[in-house]
């Protein structure tokens, strides 16, 4: 309706920019969907792209912009808290791992080889080829 009433003063603002494109974009890889029977990747991008169209809210309610501002300073400062924590924790147990398995094996040997062997195990990353090649 915007479209109708004010045309050129519809085009100057970058959000009914961003959901025109949005929506056009789509429609044609939805038709392209359509016509090939089969799953575009793109469409799936656009659609999620569309999400983004939420956030516009932000510029009009000045409580909403104070509540996230200040959601996403805690998150940051809590996030790198416990990133900063985690890696203490690693590199404690890193030296331990160093002083009790100090061979000049692939996985051990020194810290580093240490930091990355307990990370592989914590994060469950190649552990059977990890321990397969310790035990066999």
């Amino acid at each position: 309706m915007q479209v109708y009433a004010d045309p050129v003063g519809y085009w100057r603002v970058k959000w009914n920019l961003f959901d025109f494109i949005i929506l056009w974009v789509t429609v044609i890889l939805a038709l392209i969907e359509a016509s090939v029977s089969s799953t575009v990747p793109a469409l799936r991008i656009m659609r999620t792209l569309r999400i983004v169209c939420v956030f516009r809210i932000m510029n009009h309610v000045q409580g909403l912009q104070i509540l996230m501002m200040a959601f996403f300073k805690t998150m940051t400062e809590w996030v790198a808290s416990a990133l900063l924590l985690l890696l203490i924790i690693m590199y404690i147990f890193a030296i331990i791992s160093d002083h009790y398995f100090h061979t000049e094996d692939v996985w051990w040997g020194t810290i580093g080889r240490c930091l990355m062997s307990l990370t592989s195990f914590f994060t469950v990353r190649n552990v059977t080829s990890n321990v397969k090649s310790e035990f066999i």
